[in-house]
């Protein structure tokens, strides 16, 4: 069977149906007491939704200025640092090259040749003995305590 049959050999359920109220109509006209409505656009209301579109249209222009004019302050910083950046580039650039040619040890001896100076005949070593400056609490110097330290020392 392919399609739904005519009939059903099961009674249909039938919806329950609610009891309604009824209603009596009275014949006649109703009365003209009430005025008809007033229309609902008023030359007040229009003056009041174009002041608020000013007002909004005011603050997003003052908003764009106010970002315009900080966009304009970073870019000028960053020109500016990065200017800074490239003559600190060119001076460590400098300076690398001046040091290498101050360390030169060839260089440093020519120099020293012509101020006069020669190698040493002899090395030695110096050995100082320990400092007798000393401080106070507080970290200043301590003109008494280092008497102390030195009489100490050289005894």
């Amino acid at each position: 069977m392919s399609a739904q049959p005519a009939y059903s050999l099961y009674p249909q359920r039938v919806p329950e149906s609610h009891p309604r109220t009824r209603i009596s109509v009275v014949p006649g006209q109703r009365s003209r007491t009430t005025s008809a409505p007033a229309s609902a656009i008023t030359p007040a209301l229009v003056l009041k939704v174009v002041a608020v579109a000013l007002i909004v249209l005011t603050c997003a222009a003052f908003a764009r200025l106010g970002l315009a004019a900080a966009t304009v302050t970073t870019s000028m910083q960053s020109q500016e640092l990065s200017s800074q950046i490239d003559d600190a580039r060119a001076t460590g650039s400098s300076l690398e090259v001046t040091q290498s040619l101050l360390s030169n040890s060839s260089r440093v001896r020519s120099q020293a040749e012509k101020l006069g100076m020669a190698a040493p005949a002899e090395v030695g070593t110096i050995t100082m003995p320990e400092d007798v400056v000393s401080t106070n609490d507080d970290g200043s110097l301590s003109l008494s305590r280092s008497v102390e330290t030195a009489a100490t020392a050289g005894e």
